[in-house]
């Protein structure tokens, strides 16, 4: 009879969710002991009128249900605070209406449910309500379907993620189970006859609507057969250490990645990454009707999900998995077999428009991930929390603060040995590496010029027409490489400075022009990397004959009258033996550093100290190797390298 007489008066207060029906309640509680109830049985009723109350509103289906989800969750918060309710009341009264909801509503209101993650993970609330709440989020996901409420779906994983401890074993697959549900359906064997002419699709319409053709595969029974096979061992990869699902396993692998490796989506590179962008989608699960698989392989998402999966299956193979069985294990020969093509995996990816390299990095990055969630799986997933002192160690003295030095000592020890002190450590170190700043910036590692091998040569195969690539991708076209291109050339090419009456129209057909002539193999020297070197074998023969060709953009003619001038002039300003031995009397023991100023390697400078026995006679060969190799044995040029190096007397014999 207490009860029901308790229950009516409850029914009378809790109309309104608010402090004053806090305040009644409490009143009723605490200070009316007529009904002889125990505080777990006023609890109970409590909670089982809040119950039946806020469902009768949710069922009246009001139009502002959200604001009824937030003030009644917030009121029986509140309850649970003053100990008037129990503590699992607000996610019970969150279960009841996502119950008797529709799917949009209740995406609506589990806004509410986001919003107090932070009060539900409170002492007072989480263990009572993780159970409860996690019983909640389940049968969402349930009524849920993850191709069309993807972003509903995802929003109750990431609350669980954020509302469980990282070590929450409750989340955690602990026994390395697969989803063997996930079963991908296609036409097998006994119904693939329905596969007739697949070029002759209706999927052309797709590939009208692209302004870029797509380049498709010529998909026939074998393809689609072998390629959709292969989804039952991701779903399942135990089934690989069977012998013979294993060898089916390798030639279906092998035929594929084949297939990926002579087909290449050419036509993405010729997209700019707007289209690009436009027509990469989102696929939750691919369709396997076998009229859009030829489309699918010239897709670079579906492309880079296949690849992916087979680096999970791979890594998943070798992994040390504590609840796999003994038995389940990879030979040598099949170890050597998926390294092979994990490389190979690696390849296309990388290879795979747009942004190849990157995504591969993060493929990379994300395997690492997860052989180090592995391992912690493995280790039994111990809790990762920050340790806290123990008594032993908080009941330790602090150490001793290091007496800090006077500033004013400090900056007056650095000064008497020429060093600068700038209060920072890092800073102070840095600084202090060269205290001279201009000393520093002619450091002779900070001067380097490339040689036309090292900086050309991208730009040399660029221009090859077999290789098919358009003019917009081409280095002669990037204004960055242009400028650094015209002052190499203009350091070391013979035929920059050549007369010619032709105005330069447009950089890149130049640097085209100038390329070939500099990159051509009949073009032999030192800093071209030819093989005409310092050779322990022979010497080289001196040649006194120096090419010259007039640059020409527009029709590229020689002229043969320049030329002969352009011989002379090179004649002319080519040093004399006389000069030559007065140079290397100035130079002496320092040859060999403007030999590797010059850029001769290691060897050649050996072979030289082989060959002449005093400083005078290496110096004096060196010069004499470089006036006839070099392809612009200029004296300025010279000069210029011997200033570089401090060897001033040597440079101003030259300038005499």
């Amino acid at each position: 009879m207490a009860v029901g007489v308790y229950r009516e008066e409850l029914k009378k207060i809790i109309k309104e969710p608010n402090i004053s029906t806090i305040t009644a309640i409490k009143k009723i509680v605490h200070d009316n002991n007529s009904f002889n109830l125990s505080d777990a049985d006023r609890r109970s009723i409590l909670d089982q009128v809040l119950r039946c109350n806020v469902l009768d509103l949710v069922l009246l289906k009001p139009s502002n249900l959200y604001d009824v989800c937030k003030t009644w969750t917030s009121f029986t918060i509140e309850l649970v605070r003053n100990e008037m309710c129990t503590a699992i009341m607000p996610v019970v009264i969150l279960s009841d209406m996502f119950d008797v909801t529709t799917i949009n509503v209740c995406e609506q209101m589990f806004d509410h449910v986001e919003s107090n993650v932070n009060i539900l993970k409170e002492p007072q609330f989480f263990m009572a309500c993780k159970n409860n709440l996690l019983r909640m989020c389940n049968d969402l996901l349930r009524r849920l379907s993850r191709s069309r409420n993807t972003v509903f779906c995802g929003r109750i994983l990431l609350f669980l993620a954020k509302f469980f401890p990282f070590s929450e074993r409750s989340g955690l697959n602990i026994v390395s189970e697969f989803n063997l549900e996930n079963v991908t359906e296609y036409l097998n064997e006994n119904n693939v006859d329905q596969i007739d002419d697949i070029q002759d699709s209706a999927v052309a319409e797709d590939e009208a609507k692209s302004d870029v053709p797509i380049e498709k595969v010529n998909v026939d029974k074998n393809l689609y057969l072998k390629f959709w096979s292969l989804q039952d061992y991701f779903r399942n990869p135990n089934q690989c250490y069977k012998a013979e699902n294993w060898k089916l396993f390798i030639s279906h692998t092998d035929f594929i990645l084949s297939t990926f490796q002579s087909h290449k989506l050419e036509h993405v590179n010729r997209m700019d990454s707007a289209n690009v962008e436009q027509y990469m989608h989102y696929f939750p699960k691919y369709l396997t009707n076998h009229k859009l698989l030829e489309l699918q392989l010239s897709d670079v998402n579906f492309r880079r999900y296949i690849l992916v999966q087979f680096l999970l299956l791979f890594q998943y193979l070798d992994a040390p998995v504590k609840f796999k069985p003994d038995n389940l294990k990879t030979k040598p020969d099949q170890q050597e077999w998926i390294k092979k093509s994990i490389n190979t995996i690696y390849e296309l990816i990388y290879n795979t428009p747009p942004d190849g390299v990157k995504f591969s990095e993060i493929v990379k990055n994300i395997l690492q991930r997860e052989n180090q969630w592995n391992k912690w799986k493995n280790d039994g997933c111990p809790e990762i929390t920050k340790r806290l002192p123990s008594n032993d160690e908080s009941d330790m003295p602090a150490p001793k603060r290091r007496l800090r030095r006077n500033l004013g000592d400090v900056i007056k020890n650095m000064t008497v040995n020429n060093k600068v002190f700038l209060g920072d450590p890092e800073l102070t170190k840095l600084w202090n590496f060269k205290p001279d700043n201009l000393e520093a910036c002619k450091g002779p590692e900070r001067d380097f010029l490339p040689s036309f091998d090292s900086f050309f040569q991208e730009a040399f195969e660029q221009l090859n027409p077999e290789l098919c690539i358009e003019n917009q991708y081409k280095k002669v076209n990037d204004g960055n490489f242009g400028w650094r291109a015209l002052r190499l050339l203009a350091r070391k090419s013979p035929h920059f400075f050549a007369q010619s009456n032709n105005p330069i129209h447009k950089l890149s057909e130049y640097l085209e022009n100038m390329i070939k002539k500099t990159m051509s193999k009949d073009k032999s020297s030192i800093n071209q990397g030819s093989d005409k070197r310092i050779s322990p074998n022979k010497e080289l023969k001196k040649e006194s004959v120096i090419e010259s060709e007039e640059v020409d953009i527009s029709e590229g003619i020689q002229d043969e009258n320049d030329n002969d001038n352009n011989v002379e002039m090179e004649d002319k300003n080519k040093i004399s033996k006389e000069i030559i031995d007065q140079v290397a009397a100035a130079i002496g023991e320092k040859w060999n550093v403007l030999a590797e100023k010059l850029g001769y390697q290691p060897d050649e400078i050996d072979f030289v100290k082989t060959i002449k026995t005093t400083p005078l006679d290496q110096a004096t060969y060196l010069l004499e190797v470089w006036v006839e190799d070099a392809e612009n044995p200029k004296p300025e040029n010279l000069i210029y390298i011997l200033e570089e190096i401090q060897l001033i007397e040597a440079a101003n014999i030259l300038k005499s």
